[in-house]
């Protein structure tokens, strides 16, 4: 039997489409690890950083050099934006973001063609996974592309204008899928915006719930002024719905968030979260953060930094800005020099550990939920619907849920499962 390994780069979405794709390519071939010589190599693609971009063109050279004589597919966002550059000059295959469902069979042709659509479908993907390999907790794609275009990204080029799937479809695969993974965690590129007709992410949560074998529902990401006071109520009042949403604010600085083309100020933001917190005090409020965006003073970062001790986001994922040709702020004056954009993430990341810290030793002596995705021989490790990542004593198996006190959070949160 022929192999095949694969590299997965970018976020949940291509988890998700790259998990149908091994569905359908352990039919016919056996999977590899990527270090290892394959007759096929899969790599699924990012645009997002500078460094994604980077780490694509290592994993070619990488295919490559493992097998002269494999045969290479580049699937994805950079493939979309970017199939027709040298990047892909080693890749037998390019695939952007359509025609997944066709990969398998493309391959098994060995068709050596760039099957690039340069016009994105309007129409939703429905690809359909049948079970999750981590058996633990299992992606479902509800919606793609996005309308916003913040002027800092490149991923409306790449995934094209929003589309959402059909509800029926969605809880037919969220009911195949509870069977084994027993937490769905509900993913797309702009997530808060799903509809299908007048039907909306509240009444897809609503739906969701009421099957019986999943009990645990949970949000990718969320737009700020999408967090409606009827996804807030829903959260309070059923407890299958994690209690963490992931909130990308990007700035903390108002003139940054307008050079941005972001929908809110930060008092708007602050305002909303307040809101939230108010009607669930421990719930996680997580967020993304770009610094060194064009024109962004060290008083505008400083104004960001103060902000953000102020709100006490539960973690952040801080990211230095990259310069993406074809973007809005790809054409604007003031580029940040990289040396200072580094020194920014690092003084973020110093402020996120205290700040996270702090969130994790409030939930000490209280009793969380966790899921386990792994363990050794003295202790199970998962996340709790705080997305807490904990430590409990004793072996259980992935995909066990439990109930945990927590002991301690000085390093790392330990704690115990109670009956």
């Amino acid at each position: 039997m022929k192999t095949y390994a694969m590299m997965i780069l970018g976020c949940k979405v291509n988890d998700y489409e790259a998990t149908y794709v091994r569905e359908n390519m352990n039919q016919y071939f056996k999977e590899v690890p990527f270090r290892q010589k394959a007759d096929i190599y899969l790599i699924f693609t990012c645009c997002v950083t500078n460094t994604a971009e980077a780490k694509t063109r290592k994993f070619i050279h990488d295919a490559r050099r493992n097998n002269p004589d494999a045969y290479i597919a580049a699937i994805g966002c950079l493939s979309q934006i970017k199939h027709d550059s040298e990047v892909f000059d080693d890749v037998d295959l390019v695939i952007g973001s359509d025609q997944k469902d066709r990969i398998v069979s493309l391959i098994m042709a060995q068709d050596r063609n760039c099957h690039v659509n340069d016009r994105i479908s309007e129409e939703f993907e429905h690809l359909y996974i049948e079970s999750y390999p981590a058996k633990s907790r299992s992606f479902l794609k509800i919606q793609d592309g996005c309308n916003q275009f913040c002027s800092y990204c490149i991923i409306p080029y790449a995934r094209g204008r929003e589309r959402s799937g059909r509800h029926e479809l969605l809880l037919k695969e969220a009911e195949i899928l509870s069977k084994e993974n027993k937490e769905i965690v509900l993913t797309g590129i702009h997530t808060g915006r799903y509809h299908d007709g007048d039907y909306d992410l509240y009444r897809l949560l609503i739906d969701l719930c009421r099957i019986k074998d999943l009990e645990t529902i949970r949000l990718s990401s969320i737009e700020i002024t999408e967090v409606s006071d009827s996804i807030i109520d829903l959260m309070k009042n059923d407890t299958r719905i994690a209690r963490h949403l992931h909130i990308p604010v990007q700035s903390c600085d108002n003139g940054i968030l307008k050079a941005m083309n972001r929908p809110y100020t930060i008092e708007e933001y602050k305002e909303r979260v307040d809101y939230i917190r108010s009607q669930i005090p421990d719930i996680s409020i997580s967020t993304d953060l770009i610094v060194g965006f064009p024109n962004e003073t060290d008083e505008r970062f400083e104004n960001t930094l103060n902000q953000l001790k102020e709100i006490r986001f539960s973690f952040i994922h801080v990211f230095p800005y990259s310069r993406k040709t074809g973007t809005a702020a790809d054409r604007m004056e003031g580029h940040i020099d990289p040396k200072i954009k580094k020194q920014r993430v690092r003084i973020v990341m110093d402020t996120e550990k205290e700040i996270s810290q702090e969130f994790k030793k409030s939930f000490t002596g209280k009793k969380v939920r966790v899921l386990i995705e792994r363990n050794d021989e003295e202790y199970s490790y998962g996340y709790s619907r705080e997305y807490i990542y904990t430590k409990v004593r004793g072996t259980y198996d992935p995909g066990t849920i439990l109930d945990v006190v927590i002991e301690s959070a000085e390093e790392e949160v330990c704690g115990y499962a109670v009956e």
